[in-house]
């Protein structure tokens, strides 16, 4: 938990916009999402590109004052760097917002989803966040870290303070739960 007391007095120099907290930030993540990139294939100007919007964003969301941050600052900056590259890439993404996070489905990987036409996908996208709103907030961060962040359940634990084994069979649950939410609509039943 030190990485997050450190993280948070950080967090007040980046909202102020302090040049070195900047600098920081750079010497902390940059080597994190060029190898994010790098795994795509993708090259350094790439990263150097996809890394600056990020940060923009990052930012951005820091200087709401109705954001809080529920993870590390690493944690996030990954994830919207890694769906900035999938978006520029020209993976078949669908982003959903929703109480200030994204959320992204891949079609191509989502079986559910094969043999629809693209307003049934969008339909059943919308479906899946409305449910997945519905959802309390334990089991929406469970899913969220594991499908939208690609978080291990390691990773999973320490971020919620849960052990692994708990994780595992609490996103199991969750998962169980809105598939059951998913099915008994209208609109699903109708697809």
């Amino acid at each position: 938990m030190q990485e997050i007391t450190v993280d948070s007095a950080y967090l007040a120099e980046l909202r102020k916009g302090s040049p070195k907290a900047f600098e920081e930030l750079y010497n902390r993540y940059f080597r994190m999402v060029e190898d994010m990139v790098f795994k795509f294939n993708g090259s350094t100007e790439d990263a150097r590109d996809v890394f600056q919007e990020a940060l923009f964003v990052f930012v951005k969301k820091l200087r709401d004052p109705d954001f809080v941050l529920t993870s590390k600052a690493s944690t996030f900056i990954y994830a919207i760097a890694r769906n900035l590259y999938l978006k520029k890439a020209g993976k078949a993404t669908v982003e959903i917002s929703m109480d200030q996070q994204q959320f992204s489905f891949f079609a191509e990987a989502d079986p559910v989803q094969e043999g629809l036409s693209p307003t049934e996908k969008d339909s059943m996208l919308n479906l899946m966040a409305d449910k997945l709103g519905q959802l309390e907030e334990d089991c929406r961060a469970v899913i969220t870290y594991s499908f939208y962040q690609s978080l291990s359940h390691a990773q999973i634990a320490e971020l919620t303070g849960y052990t692994e084994a708990f994780v595992k069979v609490k996103k199991f649950r969750c998962l169980e739960y809105l598939r059951k939410l998913v099915k008994a609509s209208e609109i699903f039943k109708n697809l």
